[in-house]
């Protein structure tokens, strides 16, 4: 009997000596990163920085994947359905708990999803063509009330922040436009500039050098804080659409079950990462504003964007057409 204990120490010892040795080795092969939208819009450039960022901290290459679709669902499915060894891992934002509230996750994410660290967030820009007759929010309500033809409005994708910013709108505003979801901000800007839609709550990276250089036009930003960048751009708050807020927030995420060693090396890479002076330089170069924050805040945050979502959807009606 004092045998066989001795050699189950032994075996015991074994199994967590090799645990703790892979921990240790992590990452060591290529770590798939998963962007649910196209390449060019907010969500694309932060999962691109922070790519390259871990792949120097860890002398391992991040691969950025695109996987749009769904208002970033395709991506979020795939990577719950990943082996959850820290080797796929995505750039998420709050579209997560919005497609909850609305009933539209292929997935439970408390249950499939196991968020690393808050990253960034940006508020959304209201724009149109440049040649539109639409001059300001208080026009465009009244024109959107007048009737005759409804006036259509562009997003990154069903559930995206782009598109809850819309729908928000046609609700606190009184008014109904029409929802036209592309797979990504890079394809409904094209569309936009072109005049074959009306107005975008664009993402800000992307907008902001579109509007300084006149390819669209600005009306109002959907935060409740007017931008630096733009100081003469009223919110739609002071617009008159009071307690409207919308913003983008971005997060790290991996699948539920990855191994709690792994999760700590990836969220402590994170938050070093937001500390660096550069990554803040980036974040304002795209007009986004750092955030701090583990696995366990990150998960509070979804809980209550969860909730804030499925009041708006109990409230108002909003659907997913």
């Amino acid at each position: 009997m004092a045998m066989l204990k001795g050699l189950l120490a032994a075996v015991l010892s074994l199994a967590a000596a090799g645990a703790a040795s892979g921990a240790d080795a992590y990452p060591d092969k290529p770590v798939r990163v998963y962007v649910g939208f196209a390449p060019g819009g907010a969500t694309d450039l932060l999962a691109r920085l922070y790519a390259k960022k871990l792949g120097e901290r860890f002398n391992q290459t991040f691969i950025v994947e695109n996987r749009p679709g769904a208002g970033g669902n395709i991506a979020i499915q795939a990577l719950t359905q990943a082996p959850a060894d820290g080797y796929t891992i995505a750039m998420a934002a709050n579209y997560v708990a919005a497609n909850a509230a609305m009933k539209r996750n292929p997935y439970d994410w408390e249950r499939d999803l196991m968020p690393i660290g808050m990253v960034a967030s940006t508020p959304n820009i209201l724009v149109v063509p440049p040649g539109s007759s639409i001059q300001g929010v208080d026009d465009l309500i009244s024109k959107a009330k007048a009737g005759g033809n409804k006036l259509t409005f562009a997003s990154a994708g069903m559930g995206s922040s782009i598109h809850l910013a819309g729908e928000l709108f046609k609700v606190m505003a009184g008014v109904d436009m029409t929802h036209v979801p592309y797979k990504g901000v890079s394809p409904a800007e094209v569309d936009l500039m072109s005049g074959t839609v009306d107005m975008m709550f664009g993402s800000v990276s992307t907008a902001i050098p579109l509007v300084q250089s006149k390819k669209l036009k600005a009306l109002a930003v959907t935060g409740r804080e007017r931008m630096k960048a733009m100081p003469d751009l009223p919110t739609i708050e002071e617009a008159g659409l009071k307690g409207y807020d919308v913003e983008a927030v971005y997060f790290m995420a991996a699948p539920a079950k990855v191994p709690a060693p792994v999760l700590k090396t990836l969220a402590d890479a994170v938050a070093d990462i937001n500390k660096q002076p550069d990554v803040q330089e980036f974040m304002d170069r795209i007009y986004a504003r750092p955030l701090t924050g583990g696995p366990e805040e990150a998960r509070a945050f979804l809980k209550s964007e969860v909730k804030k979502w499925q009041g708006v959807v109990d409230a108002t009606g909003m659907k997913v057409d």
